[in-house]
């Protein structure tokens, strides 16, 4: 079975071109934030890319108004009553290598990929940009670092790997530290995009 015939739950896999694989995230209601299915179809997805010579180059992208707007903090409330959480440090170790391994995923597989991103790109969204061989941003694009808004440290997911490395420890630094908005002009302009 081809990758075009496979169906995903939140992805969508398509091939506009020969060779060329765009991959969209989708779960525009929730502006495509991550949830376990979407780690699921990750999964399946980068899988199946690892062993498809065809595809030649993978776009990444979001439906709607949103690249990925981070973990979905809703669907995340409700492990907190699972019996995972009742050893914290634990469950934080699990959910971190377990969201990051789409990140992961994206550079072990052979082809180049390539951020299309549109609108927000918060947290995990964030970090799969970075985890991109490329990034291209629309104008209402917009990347942050929202984990310390949150009140974890700002290296989940590597993003204190990507960022220094593309764009300089001291603006990476502050990025991270104040978790404030980078409008697609700004990160244009200090080398976070192309």
């Amino acid at each position: 079975m081809g990758l075009t015939e496979k169906t995903f739950a939140t992805l969508t896999f398509t091939e506009p071109e020969t060779g060329i694989g765009v991959v969209t995230m989708n779960r525009p209601e929730r502006l495509n934030a991550i949830n376990p299915a979407m780690i699921e179809d990750f999964d399946a997805l980068l899988a199946a890319l690892s062993r498809d010579e065809k595809i030649r180059v993978v776009v990444l992208t979001g439906a709607g108004r949103g690249f990925c707007s981070g973990a979905d903090l809703i669907e995340a409330a409700t492990y907190r009553e699972a019996e995972a959480f009742a050893d914290p440090e634990n469950f934080l170790r699990l959910a971190q290598e377990r969201y990051a391994a789409p990140i992961t995923g994206l550079r072990t597989i052979p082809q180049p990929v390539i951020a299309a991103v549109n609108g927000a790109a918060a947290g995990a969204g964030m970090c799969l940009a970075l985890a991109s061989d490329v990034r291209f941003a629309s104008p209402t694009a917009y990347f942050v670092a929202s984990f310390i808004n949150i009140g974890l440290s700002a290296g989940e997911l590597g993003t204190t790997y990507f960022l220094p490395r593309l764009i300089g420890l001291a603006r990476a630094a502050e990025i991270l530290y104040t978790g404030r908005k980078v409008g697609a002009e700004e990160a244009e302009r200090i080398g976070l995009v192309n």
